[in-house]
């Protein structure tokens, strides 16, 4: 559980249970900063990632506008348990036909890694994750 408050720009370093890896992960909290995301960085560090702090559980949705690189996206219930996982997203070439993809279930938390990362660290359905 992430203990709250927490500020757009927090780190964390996040612990899987089924590896023992950590992932260090930058915050965003506010509306504007999740909207935002990754949106016009060149890259992203190996083993980092942006855990996205939603509001509301509640499916949601991602797009990839502006995007310079593919994600992998880990989406977590409120227990920061896994519950799915969007491999390869690809950024938009055109903003106007850019599609989004959703959590499929409603979830608390998202983690966006370089797209091979969730495999090449052991993210799967059901890691429990804990901050380290």
């Amino acid at each position: 559980m992430i203990e709250m408050p927490v500020r757009d720009g927090d780190t964390f370093k996040l612990l899987l249970s089924s590896t023992g890896k950590i992932v260090k992960v930058e915050c965003v909290v506010t509306p504007q900063k999740i909207a935002q995301g990754l949106s016009g960085r060149k890259s992203l560090k190996k083993g980092t990632g942006m855990l996205f702090i939603f509001d509301e559980i509640q499916r949601q949705n991602m797009w990839m506008p502006d995007m310079k690189f593919p994600l992998d996206v880990i989406w977590l219930d409120e227990t920061l348990s896994v519950i799915h996982i969007s491999y390869g997203l690809q950024p938009c070439a055109d903003r106007r036909q850019c599609p989004s993809t959703n959590s499929v279930y409603a979830c608390k938390y998202a983690i966006e890694m370089n797209e091979g990362e969730a495999a090449i660290y052991g993210f799967m359905n059901g890691t429990q994750l804990t901050v380290a």
